[in-house]
């Protein structure tokens, strides 16, 4: 869903912040040095529960449930779980566990270059190190698990259905490398956002409508096929949420409409935000929302945020990253470091779907609720009270 939480090789892609990013300033470039150090912004902390954006997505999920799996073109596979009587489908990315099929998702990586303008001396967000480091992140790229090596999203889901596979335990849900469209930019002015100057690099935030009108408007010049997904990206810029998922209808090409998905994920720097919101916890949260949950309509119990269980999660919807992240005690919930390349990436910790359907003990691997720290959940959720 909206990732409103705090929750998030070659080495000239890996270098520091303060030489790798630069702010255009006047029309000239100047290095910004990271010299600030760790710091939760005022601005960033209203981030956390904000409302911004469902309803928009709620429309949007009620139109694509009402479409024909002929106009959805991503791999997908369904099934079902019950608690307390009610009966939960739910549909996934990839293929059916037990068939040991791989799935290659298709995506489209989509750099936003964004401009603000009227706060000053005009400041240029260069996306260029979020993409560069993204496309080298654990969502691409191998890495060492409780549960064995692989790509983020893979050993997520192969931790889920780790008792429902194949039994070879082949199966896999893998991140295709993906394309690189050009880059687009879009300007920002005081009446459609703001500018943080208390972070070195500064934070932009734009209006999330205003900024999810935009990405519309960008998604006819990509020319997707069915099967793509874009994943735009923003650098120290978010809008009003630190990223989200969606899908909805485009028109097919031949009269009629498809489905199409979206992820949107701002990077920020560990020295402007420190490591709760570094990096990739951003991005890893959304992409595993986005296989877990692609149309938004896998439906939940609703459940209370933990660990203490005191306010409900108002969240029907089976978004793994919510739980941990979005709720009033998100800072409990450390992400997780991994390296790859000499680059420490931060991963946000995210809920199992096993949390959602309460199963006591549950199937998945080793009997864990939260993945890739399998210790910040170690029992279902609860109801809201």
């Amino acid at each position: 869903m909206v990732h409103l939480g705090l929750t998030r090789r070659a080495a000239v892609l890996l270098v520091p912040l303060a030489a790798a990013t630069a702010l255009v300033t006047g029309g000239s470039a100047v290095a910004v040095p990271a010299s600030a150090g760790p710091r939760l912004t005022a601005n960033l902390e209203k981030l956390v529960r904000s409302p911004a954006h469902l309803a928009t997505r709620a429309a949007n999920a009620a139109a694509v449930a009402q479409t024909r799996e002929s106009q959805r073109g991503l791999p997908t596979f369904s099934s079902s779980y019950t608690v307390g009587g009610v009966t939960y489908p739910y549909t996934m990315l990839g293929a059916a566990p037990k068939s040991g099929r791989t799935v290659a998702l298709k995506t489209v990586v989509v750099p936003l270059r964004m401009v603000f303008k009227g706060f000053g001396p005009d400041v240029v967000f260069e996306p260029t190190f979020a993409v560069n480091n993204m496309l080298q992140s654990p969502m691409f790229k191998d890495a060492s698990y409780l549960n064995g090596r692989g790509q983020f999203a893979d050993q997520m889901q192969r931790a889920t259905f780790w008792n429902q596979m194949d039994a070879k335990r082949q199966w896999h849900t893998l991140m295709a490398d993906p394309d690189r469209s050009r880059t687009f930019t879009i300007t920002v002015t005081p009446a459609t956002g703001s500018l943080d100057t208390s972070t070195v690099p500064p934070i932009g935030n734009m209006n999330i409508d205003l900024f999810d009108a935009q990405l519309h408007a960008i998604l006819p010049q990509l020319h997707l096929d069915a099967d793509q997904t874009p994943l735009f990206v923003t650098q120290s810029v978010t809008a009003d949420a630190l990223g989200y998922h969606d899908a909805f209808l485009v028109p097919d090409g031949h009269g009629g409409q498809r489905v199409q998905t979206l992820m949107w994920s701002s990077w920020l720097d560990i020295a402007q935000v420190g490591p709760l919101l570094a990096d990739v916890s951003t991005l890893n949260h959304e992409v595993a929302e986005w296989v877990n949950d692609p149309y938004i309509n896998n439906f939940a119990p609703l459940w209370a945020f933990p660990p203490f269980n005191l306010e409900c999660g108002a969240n029907p919807y089976v978004e793994v990253g919510d739980p941990q992240g979005n709720g009033p005690d998100y800072a409990l919930f450390p992400t997780v470091p991994i390296r790859i390349g000499g680059y420490t990436f931060h991963l946000q910790d995210l809920a199992l779907l096993q949390w959602f359907t309460r199963e006591t003990p549950s199937s998945a691997y080793k009997g864990w609720y939260a993945f890739p720290d399998p210790t910040q959940l170690t029992s279902p959720s609860v109801d809201c009270p």
